[in-house]
Formats: C-alpha cells, sequence, structure tokens
C-alpha cells in the first residue's frame, strides 16, 4: 500500500503540489495567529507575574508623611522593594523611554509628580494589590495611586480575541484542507480509474484500493503543515530581532517561538485533515 501511495505522489506530482502549496499558505495563516498569541499570553503572564504600584505624591507632602507611607510599605510582606522618584527623575524617565518632539520635551519637571514605585512580590493575589492600593490611597501625602488593573484587563481581552481569532482561522483551515483534498483525491482517482477497474478485476478489496489514496492525502496535508511551520520559522527567525526590540520597550519581554507541542498539533492536525478529506472523498466519488 506505501508503495502504491508514493506510486501515486510521482504520477500525480505537479496536482499534489498545487495542493500542497496552497494548503501551506493556510496553515500559515493559523500559525501567524497563534504566534501572535502565543507572546501575547506571554507578555500578559510576565506583567502579571511582575506587578507594580504607583503611589503619587501630592504637591508639597511632607517629608516625614513620606517616610510613614515608604515604612508602611516595606514592613508589608506583599512588597519587594520600594523605590522613591522625585518630579526630575520622573521626567528623565519619560524622556527616556518614550520619543516625544521638542515642545513636550521642554516640560518642566513640576509636570510630573514624584511617586513611590512599588514593586509586588511574585504570586501575590490580585485582590491582595487591590486591598493594598486602597489601604495605601487613605494616606493624605498620596494622591493617587495606579495599579494598572486596566491595562491587565485590556490584554486579557486582546489575549482572548486573538485566542478566538485563531479558533476560526483553524477552523477555516480545516474545510479547505477537506475541500482541497478532498478535490485533489477526486482527480486522482479519475484519472487512475481503468487501473483501480483491473485491481477490482482482480479481486482487490474496497481497502486496498483506498488505502493508497487516503495514505496520499495524508501526506499531503502533513506536508502543507510542516512547509507552513517551516517559513512561519524563516520569518520569525528574519524578523526577530526588531520584534524583540519592540516588546523590550513596550512590554519587557522577549518575542518566543512557538512551543514544540503546539507545532507537533499544527502537523498532525494537517494529516488528519487530509486523511479525514480523502476518506470522505472516496467515500463518496469512488465507486468500488
Amino acid at each position: 500500500m506505501v508503495a502504491r501511495a508514493r506510486r501515486g505522489l510521482r504520477e500525480e506530482l505537479r496536482l499534489y503540489l498545487v495542493a500542497v502549496t496552497s494548503l501551506s499558505v493556510a496553515f500559515l495563516c493559523v500559525g501567524g495567529a497563534l504566534l501572535a498569541t502565543t507572546n501575547l499570553s506571554a507578555a500578559a503572564e510576565r506583567w502579571g507575574e511582575s506587578g507594580r504600584l504607583s503611589v503619587y505624591l501630592r504637591d508639597g507632602a511632607r517629608p516625614e508623611d513620606v517616610t510613614q507611607l515608604r515604612m508602611v510599605l516595606e514592613g508589608l510582606p506583599e512588597v519587594a522593594s520600594v523605590q522613591s522618584l522625585s518630579s526630575e527623575d520622573a521626567r528623565g524617565m519619560f524622556l527616556e523611554q518614550s520619543e516625544v518632539s521638542s515642545d513636550l520635551a521642554s516640560l518642566p519637571a513640576e509636570v510630573f509628580p514624584p511617586s513611590l514605585e512599588v514593586a509586588i512580590a511574585e504570586g501575590t493575589p490580585i485582590q491582595r494589590v487591590d486591598a493594598i492600593s486602597e489601604r495605601v490611597g487613605r494616606f493624605r501625602a498620596v494622591s493617587d495611586v495606579e495599579t494598572y488593573r486596566s491595562f491587565f484587563d485590556r490584554l486579557g481581552s486582546l489575549v482572548t480575541a486573538g485566542t478566538n481569532l485563531a479558533i476560526v482561522i483553524g477552523l477555516l483551515v480545516l474545510l479547505c484542507v477537506f475541500a482541497v483534498i478532498g478535490n485533489t483525491i477526486r482527480l486522482a482517482v479519475a484519472r487512475r480509474r481503468n487501473e483501480i477497474e483491473v485491481m477490482k478485476l482482480c479481486g482487490a478489496t474496497d481497502n486496498f484500493v483506498r488505502g493508497p489514496f487516503v495514505l496520499e492525502g495524508t501526506f499531503q496535508g502533513a506536508m502543507s503543515a510542516v512547509l507552513a511551520v517551516l517559513a512561519l520559522g524563516v520569518l520569525f527567525t528574519t524578523v526577530r530581532g526588531s520584534i524583540d526590540a519592540s516588546l523590550a520597550e513596550l512590554m519587557g519581554t522577549r518575542a518566543v517561538f512557538l512551543p514544540a507541542w503546539m507545532l507537533f498539533a499544527i502537523i498532525a492536525a494537517g494529516a488528519i485533515a487530509g486523511a479525514a478529506g480523502s476518506a470522505l472523498s472516496l467515500r463518496r466519488y469512488l465507486t468500488v
């Protein structure tokens, strides 16, 4: 059966190359969506593990009140570290991390409020962070407390939307695999009609006739996925430098490629979809 499938692949090479090429583009779209979602999830996890608070101080806050606030924060077991930022420090950090015009660069330091940057220990529940924020906000030296909760919520919504988009694209690709490989196998069956009739006259069973076509469909699906994974790896390697620079600036993380289990799942899905598409096509169009 394997030998006949190999012979069929050689005889229908051009036909199968067209199918594999078109399906590779479809699998590449799935891989791209999964890659984007994976990096968004990694960024969300990284930010979730490195929680922080920005405690903005009131103008004219007394030094003894600020010292008392800092002592309270440092005494909390959930707080890993506390860093004081003056108005000048905040202005310098803003100019260093942002590309701004000359008008914004000329802003005085008074525009940037002094703050205490609080690093939260890993594993601290978000409810506890909210409780600390509420407690700190009651101090008279504090004007506002930023927990970055809204940013996490938006990032989580973006990850969910990306995951849903990847699922939809994956389902569409599976339909494409069924249609493309099914039609390809139908054409191959039509071209080998005489051979099939001779085999049936010689007593060949249905499974003996169908087997090579199912293997050919499996190979097409798997090869399409493999080519898409290789192309995605080349593209990722090519643009990784610029992606790393952007992510490091925005999220503090680096770009990651798809994990091995996900790559295997894509290839396995291609093989299974190819086998299913060819089997369904044979069931309907192959007279045995």
